[in-house]
């Protein structure tokens, strides 16, 4: 299936590791002109993953630096992305996850911190990128949050929170954006094994007094597919709802867990 993204300019957020990555991987399948970009300090990530992300699809991956705590930072990013690649058709949005831990463990700088990555950032790109999509006359928001937009997880109250905002976003985003043939959906991931939720298990399997490896293995062992899911899963899934292909699925909230969470 041709899902119509050669040569569309696609802005994949957080996307030098793991599951960012892992989508723009599948972007650039679909021959689009992908972006992907990082912080500074990761700047050596980002460009292995340009190099993984040709060699694995032989199309090569545009590279940009910006903080995605910071509004200018982000605005300036993009402004550049449009100018250098001539406009922007999708907008992955994704962002390293929160602080993991229970409320009263948590403090007052650790809620800010969530807020500004996990939905502050997501506003302040859309907010960027809009212009240029209605100047295209259309386009795709795709935000990445986690499995707990459809159930609430333990010991991580930051991502319960935050992550249930983006999902509020963009529902009314696309039902303001829709005008604009501008549609906007929300993804999660189940468990998928990145750094991020080896860290979360290690954190989980302490808490029970095993290894962070048992956990895993225990923990996959209770899913209906008896594994966790992959990047590359989760990056087709976003590839079909970025791109034209998509011309109707607006507003909703999808995950790819293999049927992990109990809610419809």
């Amino acid at each position: 299936m041709d899902l119509g993204l050669k040569d569309k300019v696609v802005i994949c957020m957080s996307s030098a590791a793991g599951i960012g990555k892992g989508i723009a991987t599948e972007v650039a399948r679909e021959g689009a002109k992908v972006v992907i970009c990082t912080a500074e300090p990761y700047k050596a990530d980002l460009e292995k993953a340009q190099k993984d992300i040709e060699k694995e699809t032989g199309n090569r991956p545009y590279t940009y630096i910006y903080d995605v705590k910071d509004a200018v930072s982000i605005k300036k990013m993009i402004d550049t992305v449009a100018k250098d690649l001539g406009g922007v058709y999708g907008l992955v949005n994704h962002c390293p996850g929160p602080k993991a831990g229970p409320f009263e463990k948590l403090t007052e700088e650790d809620w800010a911190d969530g807020y500004e990555k996990c939905l502050h950032s997501y506003s302040h790109s859309i907010r960027a990128a809009l212009p240029y999509m209605k100047e295209g006359g259309g386009g795709r928001i795709l935000n990445s949050t986690s499995s707990s937009i459809k159930s609430a997880l333990d010991n991580i109250i930051l991502s319960n929170t935050f992550r249930m905002g983006v999902v509020g976003m963009s529902k009314t985003m696309a039902r303001e954006f829709g005008q604009y043939g501008i549609l906007v959906n929300v993804t999660g991931p189940g468990r998928i094994y990145t750094d991020r939720i080896k860290y979360l298990n290690k954190i989980r399997g302490e808490k029970v007094g095993i290894s962070e490896e048992e956990y895993t293995k225990r923990d996959s062992a209770s899913f209906p597919q008896k594994r966790y899911q992959t990047v590359d899963e989760y990056g087709r899934m976003a590839a079909f709802l970025i791109s034209p292909a998509n011309s109707a699925i607006s507003g909703q909230a999808f995950l790819c867990d293999g049927a992990m969470t109990n809610s419809y």
